[in-house]
């Protein structure tokens, strides 16, 4: 008897449908060269359907875990960024272990590790496939064997390392700093919360809550007169790329300078902002705003992710650099390679750029820039109090351009598989933060 993989695909409705199904063609096909494939949606689990019957192998409709049976299994696929939110409300629904697939397309990848944090955070098993831009026979059969093989899943999650003890100089700056937290964290953020009262009493930092309507308030009121625009256009036109026009990189300007109205009204030192919710509001993107920021001393994240902005803080206090914020693109076991990708980086830490759309919505500015090779080191400062850490380093090979992906990418390759498993099994949300590894050592773990 064939296995039978029930592939539930998670999609964003960001996303073309038609050009996420047609991009995975080949993936579909690899899964039919071993399986019957039986493709649903979300919309189906709802309790009393056929589908979450089958789903639930003869369990009951508690959400109790329960398991994939032997020759059939449920597969998450988890095909779009910001599908987090929607993958949370049917995580009950799921068979016990939770499988998830992601490959390198349209944020899947990094969408699959806030998934797999949020059910490692609540001590749900899991294992996480990701496959390869190119999918051949040695992944399937990996695939194969992780899903019908004799021994069972594992769940792969392992321990974040120790929190290193900050520098002085580090301390010194977090205390009294005002971190500005526009518009709250992004829906689909839904493993990166913190205990920001335990984070104020430790550190002595204050975060700031501010109301996106401030910030659209600020936007809306930025003359067009403002000499500022007409230097930033002029600085960067000819940079324009994919049909962007000056007056697109006009509108981006103008998010700088409400930016930076409503960092000298609030007295910030940093700030992380929901930034696909002004796509609506404002028609225009953040992604230039906060790369001109962060070459100004002022530490900008976007999502709303305090632990990638905390994490970039403590890079520039502790080795004097920008930091990359991005997400985990795609891998490659076999060359022990990830690519990361997002539509913002300091310009500080290219050598060069275009300016094209903003990925996921197609509009505003964002910034394809061209990453030096070399090494460089992945950090990242997560968990409720922000005491758990991972670190690796690595190369930087290169500078890819895949158009379903967000615009500065670059391959690293880790320094052996060992480091290249841990950070697969290291449950540590969705983002990264990638900052230069000058050669020196870091603060001791």
């Amino acid at each position: 008897m064939k296995n039978t993989v029930n592939l539930v695909i998670f999609s964003s409705m960001l996303h073309d449908n038609e050009s996420v199904m047609n991009s995975r063609k080949a993936l579909f096909e690899g899964i039919r060269s071993f399986a019957n494939l039986e493709i649903t949606y979300p919309s189906a689990l709802a309790a009393g359907s056929p589908v979450l019957e089958s789903l639930m192998d003869g369990g009951n409709r508690a959400g109790r875990s329960l398991p994939n049976g032997n020759h059939c299994k449920t597969v998450c696929f988890i095909a779009t960024g910001g599908t987090e939110e929607i993958f949370r409300n049917y995580v009950e629904s799921l068979p016990r272990p939770v499988l998830l697939l992601s490959d390198g397309l349209h944020n899947s990848f990094a969408a699959s590790f806030e998934i797999r944090t949020y059910l490692t955070q609540r001590g749900i098993r899991s294992l996480l496939m990701n496959a390869p831009l190119e999918c051949g026979p040695e992944f399937f059969a990996y695939m194969e064997e992780a899903l019908f093989g004799e021994q069972e899943s594992p769940d792969l999650s392992t321990p974040s390392d120790p929190l290193p003890k900050f520098p002085k100089a580090v301390l010194k700056a977090f205390d009294r700093m005002r971190i500005g937290l526009i518009g709250g964290a992004s829906g689909w953020l839904i493993s990166s919360d913190i205990d920001r009262a335990a984070v104020e009493q430790t550190y002595g930092v204050k975060f700031v809550d501010i109301p996106l309507s401030e910030l659209e308030e600020d936007f809306t009121a930025v003359s067009e007169e403002d000499p500022a625009l007409d230097e930033i256009v002029g600085k960067m036109q000819g940079f324009l790329s994919g049909g962007r026009t000056p007056e697109d990189l006009r509108e981006a300007a103008r998010m700088y300078i409400a930016l930076k109205k409503l960092i000298a009204d609030n007295e910030l030192n940093a700030l992380t902002l929901k930034c696909f919710g002004i796509l609506n509001s404002c028609r225009t993107t953040a992604c230039l705003a906060l790369s001109l920021l962060n070459d100004e001393g002022i530490i900008a994240g976007c999502e709303g992710d305090i632990p990638a902005l905390w994490t970039m803080m403590y890079v520039n206090y502790a080795f004097g650099q920008s930091a990359f914020m991005a997400n985990p693109a795609s891998s490659n076991r076999k060359e022990l390679t990830i690519d990361f990708a997002h539509c913002t980086i300091p310009l500080a830490m290219v050598h060069g750029y275009r300016l094209p759309s903003h990925f996921e919505s197609n509009s505003g500015i964002g910034i394809a820039g061209s990453v030096p090779s070399g090494r460089y080191r992945i950090i990242k400062i997560y968990g409720e109090h922000l005491d758990q850490y991972y670190e690796t380093s690595g190369d930087l090979l290169m500078n890819t351009n895949i158009p379903q992906r967000c615009r500065t990418q670059i391959r690293f390759r880790f320094s052996s598989e060992e480091e290249f498993n841990r950070f697969i099994r290291v449950s540590k949300g969705n983002h990264i933060i990638l900052c230069r590894d000058a050669g020196q050592a870091g603060p001791s773990r």
